[in-house]
């Protein structure tokens, strides 16, 4: 959710100082499609979750790390992007978590209360997944790299609570920089030559 509001918020403030949108749209992104099938695989995973994650032999683990790696393939064959390099260290900031508690990110019991969504928890046990999401619960205790999990907040009454980690809002990070850049920028007035 939080990439979302930046991307939004970056698109705003994209118009409201002069730049101009369709300048995205000349951007000479590479193998677009490993963007998409990655965002594809975390739609399917996030809407049809498994109730507890079950290690590395899960299919859902397996195609979840697997996005990752398909996002950052996208992202280093477009590295010369303006913030490519900001969203490539998000990616990996999130992906060295999920991998060091079982290939889920995780979020603490006490955070999921702030934001007010234990209606989104399968179960209470360590492992639970929270429905919508690729979180597992996990105590903070149990959580091996604490500092890189779902420690950031935005409860109510903000219109949509939401928690994030510190991969998240360097992506947002890296999202905002590239749109803002690219929008302002007469570089990508027309669209790339094609080759020959």
């Amino acid at each position: 959710m939080i990439l979302v509001l930046a991307l939004f918020l970056a698109l705003l403030a994209a118009v409201l100082t002069g730049g101009k949108l369709r300048r995205l749209a000349n951007l000479p992104l590479h193998a677009a499609w490993l963007a998409l099938l990655g965002f594809g695989l975390q739609i399917y995973i996030i809407y049809e979750p498994e109730t507890t994650a079950r290690g590395w032999l899960s299919i859902h683990t397996l195609a979840l790390i697997f996005s990752y790696l398909l996002l950052l393939a996208f992202v280093w064959l477009n590295r010369r992007l303006p913030g490519m390099p900001i969203i490539a260290l998000g990616l990996l900031m999130n992906l060295t978590v999920m991998l060091a508690n079982g290939g889920y990110m995780p979020i603490s019991p006490e955070a999921v209360q702030r934001v007010g969504h234990e209606y989104e928890l399968q179960s209470t046990e360590p492992g639970a997944r929270l429905k919508y999401t690729k979180d597992i619960l996990l105590p903070r205790e149990q959580t091996r790299l604490w500092f890189l999990s779902d420690v950031f907040v935005i409860p109510p009454p903000f219109p949509i609570p939401t928690v994030f980690s510190p991969g998240d809002a360097v992506l947002a990070l890296g999202v905002w920089l590239l749109v803002l850049t690219a929008s302002h920028s007469a570089r990508w007035d027309a669209p790339p030559a094609k080759a020959a």
